[in-house]
Protein backbone atom coordinates (compact mmCIF):
# COMPACT_ATOMS: atom_id res chain seq x y z
CA UNK A 1 0.00 0.00 0.00
CA UNK A 2 1.25 3.61 -0.43
CA UNK A 3 0.63 6.59 1.41
CA UNK A 4 -2.19 9.26 -0.76
CA UNK A 5 -0.43 12.46 -1.47
CA UNK A 6 -1.70 15.38 -2.88
CA UNK A 7 0.30 18.65 -4.23
CA UNK A 8 -1.20 21.71 -2.99
CA UNK A 9 -1.81 24.46 -4.82
CA UNK A 10 0.81 26.92 -3.00
CA UNK A 11 3.46 24.25 -4.15
CA UNK A 12 2.53 24.57 -7.53
CA UNK A 13 5.88 25.38 -9.80
CA UNK A 14 4.41 25.44 -12.75
CA UNK A 15 4.16 29.52 -13.82
CA UNK A 16 0.01 30.20 -14.04
CA UNK A 17 0.59 31.29 -17.57
CA UNK A 18 2.26 28.25 -18.93
CA UNK A 19 0.09 25.83 -16.83
CA UNK A 20 -2.89 27.31 -18.36
CA UNK A 21 -1.54 26.62 -21.79
CA UNK A 22 -0.74 23.51 -20.89
CA UNK A 23 -4.28 22.70 -19.74
CA UNK A 24 -5.61 23.71 -22.71
CA UNK A 25 -3.57 21.97 -24.71
CA UNK A 26 -4.65 18.67 -22.94
CA UNK A 27 -8.43 19.38 -23.20
CA UNK A 28 -7.63 19.83 -26.90
CA UNK A 29 -6.05 16.85 -27.75
CA UNK A 30 -8.86 15.01 -25.59
CA UNK A 31 -11.81 16.60 -27.24
CA UNK A 32 -10.89 17.54 -30.64
CA UNK A 33 -11.00 14.93 -33.68
CA UNK A 34 -10.10 17.54 -36.17
CA UNK A 35 -7.61 20.62 -36.23
CA UNK A 36 -10.40 22.79 -37.20
CA UNK A 37 -11.87 21.77 -33.86
CA UNK A 38 -8.68 22.81 -32.29
CA UNK A 39 -8.72 26.24 -34.00
CA UNK A 40 -11.80 27.03 -33.54
CA UNK A 41 -12.19 26.07 -29.49
CA UNK A 42 -8.56 27.16 -28.88
CA UNK A 43 -9.93 31.19 -28.42
CA UNK A 44 -12.89 29.63 -26.12
CA UNK A 45 -10.48 27.50 -23.71
CA UNK A 46 -7.77 30.46 -23.65
CA UNK A 47 -10.50 33.22 -22.63
CA UNK A 48 -11.18 30.87 -19.20
CA UNK A 49 -8.21 28.89 -18.86
CA UNK A 50 -6.04 31.54 -16.92
CA UNK A 51 -8.94 33.04 -14.30
CA UNK A 52 -9.78 29.12 -13.45
CA UNK A 53 -6.11 27.62 -13.50
CA UNK A 54 -5.16 30.40 -11.17
CA UNK A 55 -8.05 29.99 -9.03
CA UNK A 56 -7.95 26.06 -8.67
CA UNK A 57 -4.14 24.57 -9.30
CA UNK A 58 -2.01 28.00 -8.12
CA UNK A 59 -3.85 29.97 -5.88
CA UNK A 60 -0.74 30.85 -3.62
CA UNK A 61 -3.54 31.67 -1.13
CA UNK A 62 -5.17 28.77 -1.74
CA UNK A 63 -6.19 26.50 1.32
CA UNK A 64 -6.17 22.51 0.90
CA UNK A 65 -7.14 21.52 4.21
CA UNK A 66 -4.96 20.21 7.27
CA UNK A 67 -1.32 17.96 6.08
CA UNK A 68 -2.37 15.51 8.57
CA UNK A 69 -5.33 14.30 6.36
CA UNK A 70 -4.87 14.92 2.80
CA UNK A 71 -8.76 13.82 2.23
CA UNK A 72 -8.81 17.78 3.61
CA UNK A 73 -6.99 19.15 0.97
CA UNK A 74 -9.31 16.88 -1.47
CA UNK A 75 -12.38 18.17 0.05
CA UNK A 76 -11.53 21.70 -0.36
CA UNK A 77 -10.40 21.47 -4.11
CA UNK A 78 -13.73 19.96 -4.59
CA UNK A 79 -15.85 23.00 -2.71
CA UNK A 80 -13.53 25.14 -5.35
CA UNK A 81 -14.37 23.58 -8.65
CA UNK A 82 -17.94 23.51 -7.45
CA UNK A 83 -17.60 27.74 -6.38
CA UNK A 84 -15.84 28.11 -10.35
CA UNK A 85 -18.60 26.19 -11.95
CA UNK A 86 -21.68 27.99 -10.11
CA UNK A 87 -19.75 31.24 -11.11
CA UNK A 88 -19.85 30.41 -14.82
CA UNK A 89 -22.94 29.07 -14.87
CA UNK A 90 -24.97 32.18 -13.42
CA UNK A 91 -22.26 34.60 -15.77
CA UNK A 92 -24.87 34.17 -18.43
CA UNK A 93 -22.46 33.50 -21.26
CA UNK A 94 -23.52 29.68 -21.55
CA UNK A 95 -26.94 27.50 -22.64
CA UNK A 96 -29.11 26.57 -19.65
CA UNK A 97 -27.68 22.87 -18.99
CA UNK A 98 -30.96 20.54 -19.61
CA UNK A 99 -29.51 18.61 -16.54
CA UNK A 100 -32.11 19.15 -13.84
CA UNK A 101 -31.54 21.62 -10.71
CA UNK A 102 -32.93 18.89 -8.50
CA UNK A 103 -31.39 15.85 -10.15
CA UNK A 104 -33.05 12.90 -11.56
CA UNK A 105 -31.44 12.82 -15.20
CA UNK A 106 -29.19 9.53 -15.20
CA UNK A 107 -28.06 9.49 -18.79
CA UNK A 108 -24.14 10.39 -17.82
CA UNK A 109 -24.48 7.88 -14.87
CA UNK A 110 -25.94 5.13 -17.23
CA UNK A 111 -23.53 5.37 -20.29
CA UNK A 112 -20.09 6.58 -19.56
CA UNK A 113 -17.28 4.98 -18.13
CA UNK A 114 -16.73 6.75 -14.47
CA UNK A 115 -13.43 7.05 -13.78
CA UNK A 116 -11.93 8.36 -10.25
CA UNK A 117 -8.11 9.29 -9.24
CA UNK A 118 -6.64 7.00 -6.32
CA UNK A 119 -7.38 9.81 -4.14
CA UNK A 120 -10.65 10.64 -5.20
CA UNK A 121 -11.23 6.95 -4.52
CA UNK A 122 -10.46 7.66 -1.13
CA UNK A 123 -12.99 10.13 -0.14
CA UNK A 124 -15.63 7.53 -1.79
CA UNK A 125 -13.90 4.93 0.57
CA UNK A 126 -14.14 7.00 3.49
CA UNK A 127 -17.59 7.96 2.87
CA UNK A 128 -18.74 4.20 2.22
CA UNK A 129 -17.22 4.02 5.53
CA UNK A 130 -20.17 5.77 7.12
CA UNK A 131 -22.97 4.00 5.70
CA UNK A 132 -24.89 2.18 7.49
CA UNK A 133 -24.30 -2.00 6.84
CA UNK A 134 -27.70 -2.66 4.83
CA UNK A 135 -27.08 0.49 2.54
CA UNK A 136 -23.63 -0.56 1.48
CA UNK A 137 -24.90 -4.54 1.14
CA UNK A 138 -27.26 -2.82 -1.39
CA UNK A 139 -24.45 -1.38 -3.24
CA UNK A 140 -22.38 -4.56 -3.57
CA UNK A 141 -25.31 -6.99 -4.50
CA UNK A 142 -26.06 -4.52 -7.24
CA UNK A 143 -21.93 -4.28 -8.82
CA UNK A 144 -22.08 -8.50 -9.82
CA UNK A 145 -24.54 -7.60 -12.44
CA UNK A 146 -23.60 -4.33 -13.65
CA UNK A 147 -19.78 -5.08 -14.22
CA UNK A 148 -17.48 -2.06 -15.46
CA UNK A 149 -19.14 1.40 -15.56
CA UNK A 150 -20.04 2.62 -19.58
CA UNK A 151 -22.50 1.79 -22.16
CA UNK A 152 -25.07 -0.73 -21.17
CA UNK A 153 -23.95 -0.52 -17.53
CA UNK A 154 -24.56 2.01 -14.72
CA UNK A 155 -22.62 3.36 -12.16
CA UNK A 156 -22.51 1.27 -8.93
CA UNK A 157 -23.21 4.38 -7.00
CA UNK A 158 -26.56 5.12 -8.66
CA UNK A 159 -29.45 4.31 -6.54
CA UNK A 160 -32.77 2.57 -7.42
CA UNK A 161 -34.44 6.19 -7.01
CA UNK A 162 -32.10 7.70 -10.25
CA UNK A 163 -30.10 9.52 -6.97
CA UNK A 164 -26.57 9.23 -6.37
CA UNK A 165 -26.04 7.14 -2.91
CA UNK A 166 -22.66 9.74 -2.07
CA UNK A 167 -23.38 12.50 -4.27
CA UNK A 168 -21.45 14.67 -1.53
CA UNK A 169 -18.39 12.80 -2.41
CA UNK A 170 -18.60 12.18 -6.33
CA UNK A 171 -15.24 12.93 -8.62
CA UNK A 172 -14.56 15.75 -10.16
CA UNK A 173 -15.65 14.23 -13.54
CA UNK A 174 -19.23 14.22 -11.94
CA UNK A 175 -19.38 17.98 -10.77
CA UNK A 176 -17.87 19.15 -13.84
CA UNK A 177 -19.97 17.15 -16.36
CA UNK A 178 -23.23 18.91 -18.23
CA UNK A 179 -24.82 18.55 -21.39
CA UNK A 180 -27.47 21.24 -23.03
CA UNK A 181 -29.67 18.87 -24.43
CA UNK A 182 -30.52 15.15 -23.34
CA UNK A 183 -30.79 14.48 -27.30
CA UNK A 184 -27.02 15.74 -27.11
CA UNK A 185 -26.00 13.51 -24.77
CA UNK A 186 -28.03 10.42 -26.68
CA UNK A 187 -25.80 11.35 -29.87
CA UNK A 188 -22.41 11.48 -28.09
CA UNK A 189 -23.02 8.16 -26.19
CA UNK A 190 -24.16 6.76 -29.66
CA UNK A 191 -21.41 8.16 -31.71
CA UNK A 192 -18.67 7.93 -29.10
CA UNK A 193 -16.51 10.15 -26.65
CA UNK A 194 -14.93 12.52 -29.14
CA UNK A 195 -18.39 12.99 -31.46
CA UNK A 196 -20.08 16.50 -31.03
CA UNK A 197 -18.12 19.16 -30.27
CA UNK A 198 -20.42 21.30 -30.04
CA UNK A 199 -21.86 19.60 -27.39
CA UNK A 200 -18.44 19.00 -25.71
CA UNK A 201 -17.73 23.06 -25.69
CA UNK A 202 -20.90 24.65 -24.96
CA UNK A 203 -19.44 24.78 -21.08
CA UNK A 204 -15.25 25.10 -21.70
CA UNK A 205 -15.15 25.62 -18.04
CA UNK A 206 -15.81 22.22 -16.83
CA UNK A 207 -12.66 20.94 -18.62
CA UNK A 208 -10.86 23.35 -17.49
CA UNK A 209 -11.31 22.78 -13.92
CA UNK A 210 -11.22 18.89 -14.48
CA UNK A 211 -7.68 19.28 -15.80
CA UNK A 212 -7.10 22.13 -13.36
CA UNK A 213 -8.31 19.82 -10.10
CA UNK A 214 -6.04 16.57 -11.44
CA UNK A 215 -3.02 19.11 -11.60
CA UNK A 216 -3.40 20.55 -8.15
CA UNK A 217 -3.94 16.78 -6.65
CA UNK A 218 -0.74 15.45 -8.70
CA UNK A 219 1.52 18.11 -10.27
CA UNK A 220 4.43 16.47 -10.74
CA UNK A 221 2.64 13.32 -13.30
CA UNK A 222 -0.19 11.52 -14.64
CA UNK A 223 -3.24 10.82 -12.23
CA UNK A 224 -3.52 6.97 -11.63
CA UNK A 225 -6.95 6.59 -12.14
CA UNK A 226 -9.18 3.33 -11.20
CA UNK A 227 -12.67 2.60 -12.55
CA UNK A 228 -15.46 3.19 -10.27
CA UNK A 229 -17.48 -0.32 -10.42
CA UNK A 230 -14.44 -2.13 -10.01
CA UNK A 231 -13.36 -0.28 -6.96
CA UNK A 232 -15.87 -0.47 -5.52
CA UNK A 233 -16.45 -3.93 -6.10
CA UNK A 234 -12.66 -4.19 -4.40
CA UNK A 235 -13.54 -2.61 -1.71
CA UNK A 236 -17.18 -3.44 -0.23
CA UNK A 237 -15.92 -7.63 -1.03
CA UNK A 238 -12.88 -7.59 0.82
CA UNK A 239 -13.17 -6.08 5.25
CA UNK A 240 -9.90 -5.13 4.98
CA UNK A 241 -9.77 -2.97 1.77
CA UNK A 242 -12.35 -0.93 2.80
CA UNK A 243 -10.58 0.71 6.22
CA UNK A 244 -7.41 0.42 4.43
CA UNK A 245 -8.18 2.83 1.25
CA UNK A 246 -9.82 5.31 4.26
CA UNK A 247 -6.53 5.70 6.35
CA UNK A 248 -5.18 7.09 3.68
CA UNK A 249 -3.37 4.21 2.06
CA UNK A 250 -3.74 3.28 -1.56
CA UNK A 251 -2.70 -0.27 -3.63
CA UNK A 252 -0.03 0.21 -6.45
CA UNK A 253 -1.94 -1.01 -9.34
CA UNK A 254 -4.05 0.60 -11.79
CA UNK A 255 -6.99 -1.09 -12.99
CA UNK A 256 -8.70 1.76 -14.84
Amino acid sequence: MEKIKIGYPSQMKDASDQLAAKIVNAVLEERCVSDEGMRRYRPLLEERAQRIVAHLATNPDGDSGSNDDPLDGIHTLFSLADTIVKNELSSNRYPKPACPDDGGCIACCTHMRIVLSVQEAAVIARALLELTEPEKAEIAQRLPSLGKSGPDSRCGLLGEQGLCTLYAARPINCRTHRSCSIAACEDRVRRGRNAGEEVVFAYPFDDLVRQSFHHAVHPNGTPHFLEMNTFLSSVLHDDERLPEWTSGHTPAENDA
